[in-house]
């Protein structure tokens, strides 16, 4: 019996050491497995504090270099907090990356994008204050062409009065001596105007052969012819000289037919228009002179009574009258 005692204590002893051991090693590798986990953990919250670091000084070094380009430009001050606003969004989705989703490799990507983000906000605005420099140089630049242009444009303001003025005495002296020589001219031209102290009217029918037959009666005249005798004048020029003469019909009309010789000339007296039958030329040799100027009609004449007036260099020379019946 107790020999069969001693045999069950020994089995249970067995079996509890067993047990024990059984206890013990799953206790080991349950530790094990803790501190394997809990080693893990660490090595996570160390990468993630590391990351956690990173971004903050990447934020920070961003911000810097941000506030460092401030100045006194409102423009360029206004995008650099609308570029910092953006990079303080950019660091809270990070950290919601890092923290809440433990995405830690988009967390790293997303960290060199605030990076490089940064660094192209910093460019943007160096670009920018370049450009504000060189148009504020410009700007100075053209101040200055301004006043110059200014004080050359009052220079010449005042240039182009005192040249008025120049001008108004120049021109008040040119009307001057142009009314002076208008005169003077009338008085040459005056003076060279040749005189008539005789002048004849004839009438003639022109036969077939070209012979002339003198005629008396309106309806039988084919041609006029007008005589005259100048007077001496010494002032004119000897050679060719031209006299226009103007008939006027018994009711005061001018006889003129562009077309027969006829036209416009201007009298120098007055300047006024005086339109003329025909014209015809003789030759002058500084001594009383007589000549015919001869006229064919294109129509015949109504009778009556008619004036003659001769001209002679813009001037009434000779008057006459002569009658067809």
């Amino acid at each position: 019996m107790t020999s069969k005692n001693n045999s069950k204590i020994t089995a249970w002893a067995i079996v509890a050491i067993v047990g024990l051991l059984l206890l013990n090693g799953y206790q080991w590798f349950s530790n094990n497995q803790m501190k394997s986990q809990m080693d893990k953990q660490q090595t996570e919250m160390m990468e993630v504090e590391r990351i956690q670091a990173e971004l903050e000084q990447e934020y920070q070094t961003a911000l810097e270099s941000l506030e460092d380009l401030r100045s006194n430009n409102k423009e360029l001050n206004d995008l650099i907090d609308s570029q910092k606003r953006e990079l303080t969004a950019q660091k809270e989705k990070i950290n919601g990356l890092i923290w809440t989703k433990r995405e830690l490799a988009k967390a790293k990507e997303e960290i060199n994008n605030l990076t490089n983000q940064a660094t192209s906000f910093v460019a943007e605005i160096n670009k920018l204050k370049e450009e504000n420099k060189f148009l504020a140089d410009n700007n100075e630049k053209l101040s200055q062409e301004k006043l110059l242009l200014a004080e050359s444009y009052r220079k010449e303001q005042e240039m182009t009065a005192e040249l008025e003025e120049a001008r108004k005495v120049l021109a008040a002296e040119k009307e001057r001596l142009a009314s002076t020589n208008e005169n003077l001219s009338t008085k040459v031209d005056m003076a060279n105007a040749i005189k008539i102290n005789w002048l004849e009217v004839k009438g003639f029918e022109v036969k077939d052969d070209g012979k002339l037959k003198k005629k008396s009666k309106a309806k039988d005249i084919e041609m006029l012819r007008t005589c005259i005798r100048t007077e001496t004048n010494m002032v004119t020029s000897s050679g060719t000289k031209e006299f226009f003469v103007r008939l006027i019909n018994p009711v005061g009309e001018t006889v003129t037919v562009e077309s027969n010789g006829g036209g416009v000339l201007i009298n120098k007296l007055d300047e006024s228009q005086v339109r003329y039958t025909y014209s015809g030329s003789m030759e002058y040799n500084n001594e009383d002179t007589e000549g015919c100027l001869d006229w064919t009609l294109s129509d015949r004449l109504p009778k009556g009574e008619y004036d003659i007036e001769i001209y002679n260099n813009g001037f009434l020379v000779g008057t006459g009258n002569f009658k067809l019946k």
